[in-house]
């Protein structure tokens, strides 16, 4: 089996608290394939000067990672498949 086969089709990134990206399972449904990790180091890069969290800030940065990743990931799946020759091997 490969990759792509896999992951059947693309991956999302689900930023609605769950921090998971998900897969197409292949018998109907979706698959966790992976978590975002991170957000210790993440929360204490968005203070303000008081020293106080900015955690509605840095809970956006943290999406913007993972959908960074999702769509890095759907990038390189897309390339792959137009380098895929068409017809028998």
């Amino acid at each position: 089996m490969e990759v792509n086969e896999f992951i059947n089709g693309k991956v999302t990134y689900d930023k609605n608290g769950g921090q998971y990206f998900w897969i197409n399972d292949p018998f109907d449904g979706l698959q966790m394939l992976a978590e975002l990790r991170g957000w210790g180091a993440v929360q204490h890069l968005f203070k303000d000067k008081k020293g106080n969290f900015d955690l509605d800030g840095a809970e956006k940065f943290h999406d913007k990672v993972g959908e960074f990743i999702a769509a890095a990931i759907n990038e390189k799946l897309e390339r792959e498949h137009l380098d895929t020759p068409i017809g028998p091997k």
